[in-house]
């Protein structure tokens, strides 16, 4: 179709005109918009926090992956070894085991995501 024949079908056409309760619902729509409250900004500085200690520990899981990779293949397995002030020598051979370091990472991490919410807790809280 060219459009000389759509200019030639419509002027053929009356006026169009909206049905009798179009105008008035779009107004109505337009006037409860225009009244609504304006949107609740994100609040980024709060949030800030909580990004920072996320991304540092993506990078720290990364990085022990990377470590963890280039032991197993370049050494033999070797038994965990904890630092001498982590524990009393009589309970290195307890705590070297895999149950013990991996009870502790989990109790590391339940720490952490404690004192996260404590924060996030404190800095959200509402001020009187």
């Amino acid at each position: 179709m060219k459009h000389d024949e759509l200019d030639r079908i419509l002027s053929n056409e009356e006026e169009i005109s909206p049905s009798s309760g179009f105008t008035a619902s779009v107004m109505k729509a337009v006037r409860r918009e225009a009244s609504a409250p304006p949107a609740i900004p994100f609040p980024w500085l709060r949030a800030l926090p909580g990004i920072i200690v996320a991304g540092v520990t993506l990078v720290v899981i990364a990085v022990e992956v990377v470590i963890r990779l280039a032991r197993t293949v370049s050494a033999p397995q070797a038994p965990v070894e904890l630092p001498s002030w982590l524990a009393p020598s009589v309970w290195v051979s307890i705590l070297k085991t895999p149950l013990c370091v991996a009870a502790i990472w989990v109790t590391l991490a339940l720490l952490v995501s404690l004192a996260s919410l404590m924060v996030s807790m404190r800095l959200t809280s509402t001020r009187a």
